[in-house]
């Protein structure tokens, strides 16, 4: 294929992309989710919330992390009028990135595929499952365990520092509910990052071993980068698991050496 022709292939997967973007988008932002019985089964069915005065996904949403990560004693608020459109719109996009990425992928691996060795084919094959597992478990972790004690945590200082009116912006909020979920999934994929390089033939097993000291500076520069607050107690939440999850990474690609190296003698 030539330059124009290769430009015309990115501009049709990338249409594909947003198609699909917007259409989640739209539906989180502007639709509501019924069960509707069909043949005694319960459906999920899209109804426009405008029409039939329901909730829309977003808001719903939005309501559910007000009510898992607010405490009780804080009062919830805006800073501007429009604030409140402004959180529906990030925590639909919000929704339609984590929905859309199957098919960014799938048009993403279709772009570059033609470019790739089967042995490169192959191993973007064994890591797309494991990239998409360990980001969702990033995800489920920082909403089950992470998050409500990083809340909890910095409200109760505020308490022992004498504030007794406590505020929580609502964009505030959101924003840092949303940019610490895809930080620490993010920070979850470093196994993976480190597997794939090491599979790839671009570093060998040892150069993690040997390099762990400038690791561990890099995990928590990224920490201090991908936090959404200046406090240092969330960049410590994302770094400290980052540490377990390099170790982790590099007992993956160590087993993979040694059964290389079986194979080879074999």
């Amino acid at each position: 294929m030539s330059f124009f022709e290769h430009l015309e292939e990115l501009r049709r997967r990338l249409r594909v992309v947003m198609a699909a973007l917007i259409l989640f988008f739209v539906l989180f932002l502007a639709f509501d989710i019924q069960l509707v019985s069909v043949g005694g089964v319960p459906v999920p069915v899209p109804v426009p919330s405008f029409l039939a005065n329901n909730t829309p996904v977003a808001d719903r949403v939005i309501a559910y992390f007000v009510d898992y990560y607010k405490p009780e004693d804080v009062n919830l608020t805006l800073l501007h009028p429009w604030d409140g459109v402004i959180v529906e719109i990030k925590v639909a996009f919000f929704l339609s990135i984590l929905l859309s990425s199957p098919v960014s992928a799938y048009e993403f691996s279709k772009f570059i595929g033609p470019a790739l060795r089967p042995k490169e084919k192959r191993l973007i094959v064994r890591i797309t499952v494991p990239v998409f597992v360990l980001f969702a478990a990033g995800v489920v972790v920082a909403h089950l365990i992470v998050l409500p004690f990083t809340f909890d945590f910095l409200y109760s200082v505020a308490r022992r520092i004498g504030v007794d009116f406590p505020l929580l912006f609502i964009d505030d909020f959101i924003s840092f509910v949303v940019v610490f979920m895809i930080a620490f999934g993010g920070s979850f994929e470093l196994p993976v990052v480190m597997y794939a390089l090491t599979a790839a033939g671009l570093v060998d097993a040892g150069f993690w071993k040997r390099h762990w000291r400038f690791a561990v500076i890099a995990i928590f520069v990224f920490g201090a980068i991908v936090t959404p607050d200046g406090s240092g107690v969330t960049m410590m939440l994302v770094s400290l698991p980052m540490l377990f999850l390099y170790v982790g990474g590099y007992s993956a690609v160590w087993i993979r050496g040694r059964r290389k190296g079986r194979a080879k003698s074999s």
